[in-house]
């Protein structure tokens, strides 16, 4: 009986995740839908290819699913790659651990075993608890929990644990209530409820993609903005590299030994060089000419990049920032800064003991902790006027983290990405709105991070172009998607 259970129950999923029929044919032929209150929904997520109905011609809307079934649903929603060879002590020999779907759905940080006393029973009906559960994890607002009040008829039959969580999917766009305002949290979910919220949370991970009309290029570094242009590397003699921005080239005037190029708006780039002599060198390229703005001894740190296509950069203890016509101002501080942002002409600057914000030659400074400073990767300023510090891991497998400063404190902690990687950080927006984070290791995946709130959603690449792709951090600050034909997409969203 046992056996024939399992058998059966996988049949079922496989029709759940679209391998009975072809999603074209299956979004016509789903008769028991036609009336259905999740029909847009379901004929979607047919559509979409990652989910169909039964051999019979059903989708069975109405029908409750199983954590199995639903874990299955929403990883191959996600893109989440099964994980059949990592041990599942929380599940030992079911067909969803043999498949490595829960795995995945652990390892994407969706399921947490604890939430089960450590023991998941996969063919048990879900309930809409439990998809809250993942479904503010997917979004990446779980560490927002507990800052909002759930508003809902019912709302009192639950702890204040899970009014937290029900809040937050609430506030995310994914749980809606009943006609008689209640949530019914405790309810077994249905096959169409699942589906639903499901699909509500591809709608906020799914990458949004602009194909761009050039090929790769081999040292190709462009600029994410609309209506710039690509910049072109030619690294055939490497101690004079020449450099393109489709209309004019540009050559140095003298060897170098290392370089990084900095596009910025307005058809020009930053290039910060050390020559053969070990001198930093910082080039403005733009109209055909590449302008020598200051060498000397002692490297040169870029900060920043502002909207009007100035560059805020240190040297030793200096601050200073460049324009078109050369240096327009510097201050000095007490130690040299290596992660900067800009934002409204304010420059938020971290060193090995401070923190530091600069806005037309006034400086002020806060003390944070140096086991926080010395971990920062990246700066980036919120709307609001505090800062957030985008920090690398502190030792294997912790994650990556961030803090929110305000008046020179501490006032919030999240997760970005679990389980361990290094980062960089892209910039989505010039200013306020949001960031766009690359992390590196063990696999190179995306994460948009909320300036206002602090969510830190893992983007998922469209099916067409997930095979074989490639994220690659763009060389100021946005993130390229190159698919398996060698074509690059700006990722945009």
């Amino acid at each position: 009986m046992n056996s024939l259970k399992r058998i059966t129950t996988t049949l079922v999923t496989l029709a759940l995740l679209g391998l009975s029929a072809p999603a074209s044919t299956q979004a016509t032929t789903l008769w028991d839908v036609r009336d259905h209150w999740a029909r847009s929904q379901i004929i979607s997520g047919v559509a979409d290819g990652y989910i169909a109905g039964f051999p019979d011609g059903t989708f069975r809307p109405d029908q409750p699913i199983t954590r199995a079934e639903f874990f299955t649903l929403v990883t191959g929603a996600l893109g989440l790659e099964p994980r059949p060879a990592e041990r599942a002590p929380y599940a030992p020999w079911h067909w969803s651990v043999q498949q490595g779907h829960l795995q995945a759905a652990v390892a994407g940080g969706l399921l947490s075993p604890g939430d089960y006393g450590g023991w998941i029973v996969p063919d048990v009906p879900i309930t809409r608890k439990e998809i809250v559960l993942a479904a503010v994890r997917a979004i990446g607002r779980k560490d927002l929990v507990g800052q909002r009040t759930l508003d809902a008829a019912d709302a009192g039959a639950y702890p204040d644990w899970l009014q937290g969580w029900a809040a937050e999917a609430v506030a995310g766009g994914i749980l809606q209530g009943y006609a008689d305002g209640s949530i019914g949290l405790d309810r077994t979910a249905t096959r169409a409820e699942a589906l639903v919220m499901v699909q509500r949370i591809r709608g906020q991970v799914l990458m949004n993609l602009a194909a761009t009309s050039d090929a790769a290029k081999p040292g190709a570094q462009r600029h994410p903005a609309p209506g710039e242009p690509t910049w072109y590397t030619d690294r055939t003699q490497p101690a004079r590299p020449q450099f393109s921005d489709g209309s004019y080239t540009y050559s140095l005037d003298r060897a170098v030994t290392a370089y990084t190029l900095i596009p910025v708006p307005g058809r020009a780039a930053w290039l910060n060089a050390v020559d053969e002599g070990g001198a930093a060198r910082l080039y403005r390229l733009s109209g055909g000419r590449a302008e020598l703005v200051t060498s000397g001894q002692g490297p040169i740190v870029a900060l920043a990049a502002d909207g009007e296509g100035r560059l805020w950069f240190s040297r030793g203890t200096e601050v200073a920032v460049a324009g078109p016509g050369g240096l327009q101002g510097r201050v000095t501080l007490g130690e040299q800064v290596t992660h900067g942002a800009v934002d409204g002409g304010v420059l938020w600057a971290a060193g090995p003991s401070r923190l530091y914000r600069i806005e037309g030659g006034r400086v002020a400074s806060f003390a944070l902790a140096q086991d926080v400073l010395a971990r920062v990767r990246h700066v980036a300023a919120a709307p609001d006027g505090s800062v957030w510090l985008l920090l690398r891991e502190p030792q294997s497998g912790r994650g990556v983290e961030a803090v929110r400063v305000r008046n020179g404190r501490i006032e919030q902690e999240v997760t970005i990405a679990a389980g361990g990687g290094d980062l960089q950080a892209a910039v989505l927006n010039a200013s306020g709105g949001s960031r766009l984070i690359y992390v590196a290791s063990p696999e190179p995946f995306l994460i948009r991070f909320d300036l206002a709130t602090g969510a830190a959603v893992r983007l998922v690449a469209p099916e067409a172009v997930r095979s074989g792709a490639r994220l690659l951090p763009a060389p100021d600050g946005g993130a390229l998607l190159r698919d398996r034909t060698g074509k690059y997409w700006k990722v945009v969203a």
